[in-house]
Parts: structure tokens; C-alpha cells; sequence
């Protein structure tokens, strides 16, 4: 018996068929087509609706970190870990015009929480010894957020874990998918961010 192993599709939107949908009573798809989209391109927008919502879904529980931290040597609390990686982010300078030494009000905007929660979470890492604060030069009232070497170990780790499923996840899909999928949604993100900025705000 020869064995199918191409990937099962989504259920696909079918606005004639799915009437207790939400969005076809809000009148979703003919918005759309009053916007110009085709019909091929309202469909593919109502199933990407459907894939974001699994997505955000599984963001908001947690089930990609929980699945990466199986494992690890010393697991972080949620709020933990997106402290200390927010902290890593910053000092690296990823989505970022450069690198900086992280303040706990950089780490509050990264986290998008109250300076407040983004002090105890900053206090809790460095209580367990993955960042050290460090008086500035210029000014010794004003601290920064050094990374120890035990919080190199542990995002190295950390990074590894995370690209094995990450890997999984694009396991036979061609260099070209990856290319169109990577270009297509960072074009996503980029259209989102600018959607949701204030006018007078430049992404």
C-alpha cells in the first residue's frame, strides 16, 4: 500500500456553506469585495483568519515556550523568560536600530508592561543570578542590565531547543517555500504594524 504523506489542508472559510460563521453575518466578505479583492483572495483571507486565530491561541497559552523549556536545566517562569529575553534582545540589538545597554524601562516597553511589573521581573532575574546591574559612568544613580554568564547558558540552550522545533515545523518544505513564506509574512507584520501605529507615528 503506497503511503500518502503529503499534509492534510486546513478547512477551508465557505462563506455559502458556513452560516453560523461570525463573519459572514458582520458581512466580511462582501467588505472585502467591495474593497477590490477577488473572490480567490476573500477565501485565502478568511482561512488565514482561521490559521492566526489557532496561532494567536496557542501564543496566548504558552504551548510553543512550554514545548521548548521541556527539558531545559532550569526552566523560567513565562514572565521570567520573556524578561530575560527581552533583555537579550535589546543588548543585541535585534528589531532594533542598535545595540544598548538594557534599562528597566526599555525592558518595560519591549514587554509592553508597567515599569513597575518590568522592575520585579528585572529584580526576580537578577535575584537568580542571570542579570546584574551595572552603575553608568556618566551618571551612578542610573543603572543598566548586564547578562551573566549563567544567562548566556541558559539562552544558548534555550535557542537550541527552540530551532529543533523549529525545524520540525518546516520539515520538507523547499528552500523556495521557505523563502516565499518568511518574505511574505514579515511583509504581514510589516503591514500590521503600520495599521495599528498612530498617523503621526512612523513604524
Amino acid at each position: 500500500m503506497i503511503e500518502d504523506d503529503t499534509q492534510p489542508s486546513p478547512p477551508r472559510s465557505d462563506p455559502d456553506t458556513r452560516a453560523g460563521d461570525p463573519r459572514i453575518h458582520a458581512g466580511v466578505p462582501d467588505f472585502l469585495t467591495d474593497q477590490g479583492f477577488s473572490d480567490p483572495a476573500v477565501m485565502a483571507l478568511l482561512d488565514l483568519d482561521l490559521a492566526l486565530f489557532r496561532w494567536r491561541r496557542m501564543a496566548e497559552k504558552g504551548e510553543f515556550k512550554g514545548k521548548v523549556m521541556q527539558g531545559m536545566s532550569e526552566p523560567l517562569e513565562p514572565a521570567i523568560l520573556q524578561g530575560l529575553l527581552s533583555i537579550a534582545q535589546i543588548s543585541a540589538g535585534l528589531g532594533r536600530d542598535k545595540a544598548e545597554l538594557p534599562t528597566i524601562g526599555m525592558v518595560a516597553e519591549v514587554m509592553s508592561v508597567d515599569p513597575s511589573r518590568a522592575s520585579r521581573i528585572v529584580s526576580e532575574l537578577v535575584s537568580r543570578g542571570y542579570v546584574a546591574r551595572q552603575a553608568v559612568q556618566e551618571d551612578a544613580r542610573k543603572s543598566v542590565l548586564v547578562m551573566t554568564p549563567k544567562s548566556r547558558d541558559f539562552l544558548r540552550e534555550f535557542t537550541l531547543s527552540k530551532w529543533r522545533i523549529m525545524a520540525q515545523v518546516f520539515e520538507g518544505w523547499s528552500g523556495e517555500d521557505i523563502s516565499d513564506f518568511s518574505r511574505l509574512f514579515a511583509r504581514y507584520v510589516g503591514g500590521l504594524v503600520k495599521a495599528v501605529s498612530p498617523s503621526d507615528e512612523t513604524p
